[in-house]
């Protein structure tokens, strides 16, 4: 073949190699096209897609059209807030720092230097101190006022948004700038935080009558096997001579349903329904049953509520009163019952959505799935009502003044000796009520406050003198009442003082064993109704 002919083969060649790369790349651009068109289609009809499409090009026309107002921060942040108002009360949008938090929930334990804080207007004042945290090593005491954390002023800060100043990763500082009343001297100090284990049972031991008492105050991560270790070595110890179990849940806020369940297991018989959950679709309904035997051995058993017992708490109080397991002791509990979980997203924030609401034995229900969008539901009714004074006004007003625990700060080498504390009661109200009328505490009940409002309305009205008459007498009698409250509530004062003493003194354990559980009215009832009915 001759060198003419082989090129001519190898144009031909190279022109149908040509034409099928070309055919091929028309082709694929038609589908191509097909394909786009088809997304696109897609798009445009996928409502979900379409109310993004709609909201990015919303923000897109809002940048562009008022620049002087662009923010998308804050305007996500604003339909993120819209949006949320449409759920129930109990869902919402969760940033960075409080996913952080629910994520120390969940692991038991925070970085932290170990103290529980309250409101005060000079700073945070310090409640308790954890012995084996780095604020007891520095010296800080209950009744200590943190003025200051890295220089951000902590007054007029609320305790939930002062806990993201103080706690932090292990390992780093916080400076704090404090006040101790007792030597009236400001200290600066340098702490290092440190990983510390939630404490879920700040006492647990045995009654003079022989009850196995326990306050549970969360269940966090951990609070079943910090329950259960107190149970079991208290009882192996002295299981001849413990009559029965006291569990204090009042002011428990819930927590973890795992944690609820594991607890109430521990009380059932294998089989008994612990609770059951039904939400909104079928997927999420479920029954969970106990799988042990009882480690109290059917020794008898009540819980303590209140109308903070909530969550999980109103879980295992609710599957152990309609088992026939415990008897509930005090007020109607808080009536949430619903579940909730959390939902993580890429940058670190989340979300906390209802997913479900529960029932105990015979298909009873504290809650509906629509009651969380107006209010709480009925709770859990008692089976032997104790109204607890700590909601009550005057007691209230006076426990948020936090004179109580300055004043025994002060006097508390004094105060640990008047145990039982009622003969010394009279001495040591009219020292405290003097030492709160010197610190400008004022006591004005709601009638007094509604007597002076309709006195200063009466003198726009041109009352007659009679009424005058009669509107002076109320305004005198409500507030001779509201002077005689600290006599009224003495005995709470001089339980409170000598608590506070105790705990200031030797610490929240010797406390409770001395002078909380001995005179607890709940703590009373339980152990008349447990051995006496029997």
């Amino acid at each position: 073949m001759s060198e003419e002919e082989i090129e001519d083969k190898d144009i031909n060649k190279i022109r149908r190699e040509s034409r099928s790369i070309f055919f091929w790349g028309v082709g694929l651009f038609a589908l191509l096209i097909i394909l786009v068109g088809s997304t696109a289609w897609y798009i445009v009809s996928d409502p979900e897609l379409s109310y993004i499409s709609r909201f990015t090009y919303t923000m897109g026309l809002i940048g562009y059209n008022y620049p002087d107002h662009w923010d998308p921060d804050r305007m996500v942040q604003k339909a993120r807030e819209a949006v949320q108002e449409e759920l129930d009360r109990y869902s919402f949008y969760l940033e960075q720092r409080e996913m952080t938090r629910v994520g120390e929930e969940f692991e038991g334990s925070y970085g932290g230097i170990g103290i529980t804080i309250s409101e005060h207007n000079l700073g945070l004042m310090i409640m308790t101190v954890r012995p084996d945290g780095p604020a007891a090593a520095a010296g800080l005491r209950t009744g200590d006022i943190i003025l200051s954390a890295d220089t951000v002023s902590l007054a007029g800060l609320d305790a939930y948004e002062a806990t993201f100043v103080l706690r932090g990763p292990e390992g780093t500082r916080v400076g704090l700038k404090v006040f101790q009343h007792d030597s009236n001297d400001t200290l600066n100090l340098e702490l290092i935080r440190q990983r510390l284990p939630l404490i879920h049972i700040p006492y647990a031991g045995v009654t003079e009558n022989g009850s196995l008492y326990v306050r549970l105050l969360d269940f966090e991560y951990g609070a079943t096997r910090d329950f259960f270790g107190a149970v079991d070595s208290l009882f192996e110890l002295k299981k001849d001579s413990i009559r029965g179990l006291i569990l204090d849940l009042r002011g428990n806020p819930g927590g973890l349903l795992d944690e609820a369940l594991n607890t109430a297991d521990l009380f059932l018989e294998q089989g008994k329904l612990i609770v059951g959950t039904r939400g909104r679709s079928r997927w999420v309904e479920e029954a969970h049953f106990a799988t042990d035997g009882d480690i109290m051995e059917g020794k008898p058993m009540a819980i303590l509520v209140d109308g903070n017992s909530a969550s999980a708490a109103e879980i295992v109080a609710g599957s152990l009163k309609y088992a026939g397991r415990a008897i509930l002791i005090g007020d109607t509990t808080f009536g949430k019952g619903l579940v909730q979980e959390y939902r993580g997203f890429d940058d670190g924030s989340g979300m906390r959505l209802t997913r479900s609401r529960y029932y105990f034995e015979g298909d009873r229900f504290i809650n509906t799935l629509g009651a969380e969008k107006i209010d709480s539901g009925a709770g859990i009714p008692p089976d032997y009502y104790i109204a607890s004074r700590d909601y009550e006004p005057f007691i209230r007003e006076l426990e948020n003044s936090f004179l109580l625990r300055q004043f025994a700060e002060i006097n508390r080498d004094d105060l640990v000796q008047y145990a039982p504390f009622k003969d010394a009661s009279p001495e040591w109200l009219a020292r405290f009520k003097e030492f709160a009328a010197g610190n400008g505490f004022t006591y004005a009940s709601e009638v007094s406050q509604l007597a002076l409002l309709t006195r200063t309305l009466a003198s726009f009205e041109g009352y007659s003198a009679a009424s005058w008459q009669a509107i002076d007498r109320i305004c005198t009698l409500a507030r001779r009442q509201d002077s005689l409250r600290f006599d009224v509530c003495r005995d709470y004062i001089g339980r409170r003082l000598y608590e506070l003493a105790l705990e200031s003194k030797f610490g929240l354990a010797e406390s409770y064993r001395r002078a909380i559980v001995p005179y607890l009215p709940e703590v009373i009832e339980a152990e008349r109704v447990m051995y006496q009915e029997k």
